[in-house]
């Protein structure tokens, strides 16, 4: 054999195990390969397996979030209620406490009339009853004349008595509160006919003093005081307590009088 065909024949086996050396190291590399990718494929597996843990979590969290915001809910409503309860409460109280001390303002002013005979103290208490409790300082307190005809004005405080020193049954809207026997109120509406007398201008209320249905007398109200700008619910239960107990006090201190002389 010559050189040539040795030197080829070398060749051709180096070529030979060259390829299978590249062969075996490619089958080798496959394996890695293949070793990879199912490795991948697992953790793949794993990471779909881990997000679906996660959406669930996270399905399971926002419905808990929107129970909780469903419990904020209820939650403020029931606080809402609650103060409204409360509201309403505190004004229940306020108004059992007024009318408490609306109780106690005509218990006290009842016996106050009734505590002595004295018709000179009478007058004053009534004058201290209308300034202190229904707040007015403009006042006249007249009494029925023995003809039953004129009302005579026996006290008075902030106005001139000169103005008002007799007033004939149905003069004016004083006048006509007697004759009537009802209590006039400016806040309503005047009945036809019902026109005042120039120093009527400015009457507030008149309220007809009574004793056994009879008119016995008549307290005027002009101006009210400035923090006071109308009437309230207790002013007009004092008009029907003067209405009755003044009329009695004054009756009673006549009497007194009379007996006395």
């Amino acid at each position: 054999m010559s050189d040539n065909t040795k030197e080829v024949g070398t060749y051709v086996h180096k070529v030979r195990d060259s390829t299978r050396r590249y062969l075996h190291d490619l089958l080798g590399e496959n394996e890695k390969l293949k070793v990879l990718a199912a490795s991948l494929e697992s953790e793949n597996a794993q990471l779909k397996e881990e997000r679906l843990r996660l959406q669930e979590r996270l399905l399971t969290a926002r419905e808990e979030l929107d129970r909780i915001r469903g419990e904020e809910v209820s939650l403020q409503r029931k606080l809402a209620n609650i103060e409204a309860e409360h509201h309403r409460f505190s004004q229940e109280c306020e108004i059992v406490e007024q009318q408490n001390s609306n109780l106690a303002n005509l218990y006290v002013t009842s016996y106050r009339l009734h505590g002595t005979l004295d018709r000179k103290e009478v007058l004053t208490i009534l004058q201290e009853i209308i300034i202190n409790l229904i707040g007015c300082e403009e006042l006249g307190i007249f009494e029925v004349d023995p003809n039953h005809s004129t009302l005579s004005l026996v006290a008075s405080f902030g106005i001139d008595p000169t103005k008002y020193q007799t007033i004939p049954f149905g003069a004016g809207l004083i006048g006509r509160a007697a004759l009537e026997g009802e209590t006039y109120l400016a806040s309503q509406k005047p009945k036809i006919g019902s026109r005042g007398l120039p120093a009527e201008t400015d009457l507030t209320a008149c309220i007809p003093l009574k004793l056994d249905g009879r008119v016995t007398g008549a307290i005027a109200l002009f101006r009210l005081l400035p923090q006071k700008p109308c009437l309230e619910t207790l002013d007009h239960e004092l008009f029907g307590l003067l209405a009755t107990h003044a009329a009695m006090a004054l009756y009673c201190t006549s009497l007194h009088a009379a007996a006395n002389v």
